[in-house]
Parts: structure tokens; C-alpha cells; sequence
């Protein structure tokens, strides 16, 4: 999660001009007055589209030159080494589970980039994999990767929704126990996904979703995400591949049924209708400019700012009416909520302060930048 950046209106719609464009496989504008490259370079980072963004610059007349050049020419060989080894890597994980019997499935940015033209243009921070919840299963993983050179990282040892596992420098792996914690409204969905899953043809222990489920599990993903503090460009090209892709094939009697059940009928609708207007038409109400403003000061990630917002707005329903309150509720949460990542507790609540200060010293171990982030919102007397 990113700290807060705002870009102006120009710089922004002109990334989306040049994204359009390899979208559409034609010929980017040229950068008008008032644009700097600069502005284009951090926008795109904090978006994690700089690659594609890199390949529509390389097809202009007025390419950036100089330092400006140098700076998108590093960052697109970093980008070929990160996905060279993301995609080792990710295959060595699958066949290595697949060896020890261990059904396991690819989520996320692994299947997403191959519906893109080109695999290297949908850029991943880690690997997300989902394998059966029981205990022997999770322990195999993790000494699977730690014999592939992984580390603890957050979550390991928690019985949390997933563990982390660490390889520098660009490696980090999330072995998720469910896709969506039983906090979530809408975990029934994606509670028995196992009874749904297609196995691969060839690889028996290779799981696949339906596109329907895969549709709709990128729309609980990207809308949590959204809702708790913004998801950026990213995830609407995503949306516009999925349609792309598969639009023409999915059972939309049974996506819109859940869609109903799910109330995710406005934000699918949102979702599609951007990225129509932004890689297709171009056309944006105000309610979609409003969205599409979101957005774009989200960054792949969301910011910290809109988290806090979020986070403090939940609390305050229950009665938490300032940042001081929010912080200290957040490292002491209630019973109901620490038994999703201490599940113990369900049968031994007195455990409950013993939890507290196991996660507290995780916390500070894994998560410092997170907390100094946190202790220094305090100070803001807004």
C-alpha cells in the first residue's frame, strides 16, 4: 500500500492514451504540451503498468531522451528479469506440488497475464497459490519453498488465510488456505470452490476455475481491494481482457444470479463501462469520472490514505471516533475477529492476550514500515 500521490488530469489521461493504444494495437498521440515524462514514469510505476506504457512510448516520434530515457530503458530490463524469474519460478512451485501429490491453484496475476497479448505486460508483486486448508498440506508447502531457498514471511505459523514465504530480491510467494476469509460477506461463494475446480489436462494435481468463477472471483478481489483503499488502471485492463477474452462464452444466467446475491451488480457494471470508455469509446459520465478519479490516485495497490479512511469510517460505526481509538483496536482487535488468523482461540479464548502480543511482535517484525506508517496518521489533526 502506497502513500498518498496525486497526478493532474492531463498526465493521467494521457497514460491512458498510451495504454489504449497497445490495447488496440495502433499507433500512439504524441505526448501533448503539458505533459512531463516524468510525471508519466511515476504514474505508471504507481500503477505497475510501466511496461506496457514503456512499449506504446518506444512506437512515438518524440520518445523521451536522455536521463528521461534511461530511467524507462532501466526499468523495462528489470521488468524482462522479474518476469523471467517470476515465470521460473512459478513453474518449479507447480511441478514440485504436483510431485508430492498436492493439488494446488494458480490465482490471480499468474492466470491474468495469459489473457493479455503479451504475457509481460500484466506486471505481478508475488505469486498467489490456493492449495487444500488442512495442516499437512500447508507444512508440505512451506517445506517445499523453504527447499527452493523461501523464508518466513508474514502469516507462517498464524493459521492465517495464507502464509507468506520471502525470496529476495524479487520473489514472495502467498499460500492461501481460502480465497476469501470467513470475514468477508460474500465467503460462501469461494467457501467450496474445490467442488468446482477443473483439473488440468495435463496435470491431474493442476486446478483451474471456470471462467465464471474466475470472472467473478477477480470482482470480489479487485472490490475489496477498491473499498478499502483503491485498486488501480491495472485491474480495469484486466476487466477489459476477461471480457474480452471471454465474454462472448460465460454463462452470464449464472455470473448475474450471484452478481444479484453478491450486490455487486453497480460495481461489475462500473467496472465494464470504464473500461469501455477508457480503451474503447472514451465516453464518461460524471458518475464514471468520479470512479476513474478514484482510480487513477489509487495505484495498483491502493494508498494508505484511502485504507486509513476506510478503515477508520468502519470503526466508527462501532463507535471509534478517533485515530488514536482505530490504532489501538486495530492491535487489539476483538475475540470474533482474532480467531480468523488464531483459530485456537475458538476452543481456548483465554489464549486471547497471549495473541495479542504474538501479533504485535509479528507486526513489528514483518510489517514495521506499515506500523510507522500508522503511528505517524496519529499525528495528523485532521
Amino acid at each position: 500500500m502506497e502513500n498518498r500521490m496525486r497526478f493532474n488530469k492531463k498526465t493521467s489521461d494521457y497514460l491512458i492514451e498510451l495504454l489504449r493504444s497497445v490495447i488496440n494495437e495502433d499507433s500512439p498521440k504524441e505526448k501533448p504540451e503539458g505533459v512531463d515524462w516524468d510525471d508519466i514514469y511515476s504514474l505508471a510505476l504507481f500503477h505497475k503498468v510501466d511496461e506496457m506504457a514503456f512499449h506504446a512510448i518506444s512506437k512515438l516520434t518524440g520518445k523521451p531522451e536522455g536521463r528521461e530515457a534511461l530511467k524507462w530503458e532501466k526499468q523495462h530490463e528489470k521488468n524482462q528479469i522479474v518476469n523471467m524469474v517470476q515465470t521460473g519460478e512459478g513453474e518449479t512451485i507447480i511441478n514440485e506440488a504436483s510431485a508430492r501429490g498436492i493439488d494446488i491453484l494458480p490465482l490471480k496475476g499468474s492466470v491474468l497475464k495469459n489473457i493479455y497479448p503479451n504475457p509481460e505486460f500484466r506486471q505481478m508483486g508475488d505469486l498467489d497459490y490456493l492449495v487444500l486448508s488442512d495442516e499437512s498440506t500447508m507444512k508440505e508447502m512451506g517445506k517445499l519453498l523453504h527447499e527452493l531457498g523461501y523464508e518466513d514471511g508474514e502469516g507462517v505459523g498464524l493459521e492465517a488465510s495464507h502464509d507468506v514465504y520471502i525470496k529476495p530480491p524479487y520473489m514472495e510467494v502467498e499460500v492461501h488456505r481460502r480465497l476469501l476469509p470467513t470475514t468477508e460477506e460474500n465467503h460462501w461463494h469461494t467457501d467450496d470452490i474445490w467442488d468446482r475446480l477443473v483439473k488440468d489436462e495435463d496435470n491431474p494435481h493442476l486446478m483451474h476455475m471456470t471462467p465464471e468463477d474466475f470472472y467473478l472471483f477477480h470482482l470480489l478481489h479487485f472490490e475489496k481491494h477498491y473499498s478499502m483503499g483503491g485498486s488501480g488502471i491495472r485491474s480495469i485492463i484486466d476487466q477489459y481482457y476477461l471480457m474480452k477474452n471471454y465474454g462472448a462464452t460465460m454463462d452470464f444466467d449464472y455470473i448475474n444470479k450471484l452478481l444479484v446475491k453478491m450486490n455487486y451488480v453497480e460495481f461489475e457494471a462500473m467496472c465494464k463501462n470504464l473500461a469501455k470508455a477508457w480503451f474503447e469509446d472514451g465516453l464518461l459520465n460524471d458518475e464514471l469520472e468520479q470512479s476513474a478519479e478514484y482510480i487513477i490516485n489509487s495505484g495498483a495497490f491502493g494508498t494508505f490514505e484511502q485504507y486509513q479512511k476506510w478503515r477508520f469510517e468502519q470503526y466508527r460505526k462501532q463507535g471509534i471516533k478517533t485515530k488514536k481509538g482505530l490504532f489501538f483496536r486495530r492491535m487489539f482487535m476483538e475475540r470474533e475477529r482474532m480467531e480468523n488468523i488464531y483459530p485456537s482461540l475458538k476452543k481456548h479464548g483465554w489464549l486471547l492476550p497471549f495473541c495479542w502480543v504474538h501479533r504485535l511482535i509479528k507486526a513489528v517484525l514483518f510489517r514495521r514500515n506499515k506500523i510507522k506508517m500508522e503511528i505517524n496518521s496519529l499525528r495528523d489533526k485532521k
